[in-house]
């Protein structure tokens, strides 16, 4: 009986690394940035990324308004999604936008021809590699074809990289690369020496500055 007892709880022992390698969650990262407006916080743009082995699950909230005295809503931006990938292919990709009361969607999967987009803003065939305007992936700025994740419309962009310089984040600063981006969107971003982005600047419709701190 104690042989017995011995080899049993021996047995134990030896699959607790397989039992605890199999519990493992899959790795994730998370992009938390408050945005703000002429310096005033206005909401938040949040990017959580899972992945285990070669797929990733992205998950996308943003929530902006600008209010006046304290509780008129002026503006509202919002915005939710979800992207898979697969290595460095997107093979699907659903959102939903509440653009100021303009409701605007986006739904696209990846096919043996292309990726397949139905959204608001097109509805038809895109090149397999397009990068979504989620702008978490560093390689977004060397991609030949932009889509906006919001409606599907494909985007005229000319993206330039500048020097690199110390970006502010929330509680200190950081090296990073600045990318300035023309066309049909007009914006700056910065992506730290480890391809993390850290932050994004703007000038919205009525002339304000918008920028992304990370928290």
């Amino acid at each position: 009986m104690g042989a017995f007892l011995r080899l049993s709880a021996f047995l134990v022992v030896l699959a607790l690394p397989w039992a605890v390698l199999a519990g493992m969650p899959a790795s994730s990262e998370r992009y938390d940035f408050q945005v703000l407006r002429n310096g005033s916080p206005i909401g938040h743009h949040r990017v959580v990324v899972r992945s285990e082995g070669q797929r990733s699950e992205v998950d996308v909230d943003i929530e902006l308004r600008v209010r006046a005295a304290g509780f008129l809503t002026l503006f509202r931006y919002l915005h939710q999604s979800r992207e898979i990938w697969e290595g460095d292919r997107l093979v699907s990709l659903r959102s939903t936008t509440d653009n100021d009361g303009r409701q605007e969607y986006l739904n696209a999967q990846a096919g043996a021809d292309g990726l397949r987009v139905n959204g608001s803003g097109y509805s038809g065939l895109l090149p397999a590699d397009t990068m979504p305007t989620s702008y978490w992936r560093p390689d977004f700025v060397r991609r030949a074809t932009i889509m906006d994740s919001q409606n599907g419309r494909r985007l005229d962009l000319a993206i330039r990289p500048q020097q690199y310089e110390l970006a502010s984040a929330a509680h200190n600063e950081v090296p990073a690369q600045r990318y300035h981006l023309s066309g049909d969107v007009e914006l700056t971003l910065w992506y730290g020496r480890d391809g993390r982005w850290v932050k994004t600047a703007f000038t919205a419709r009525d002339g304000s500055q918008i920028e992304y701190l990370l928290q």
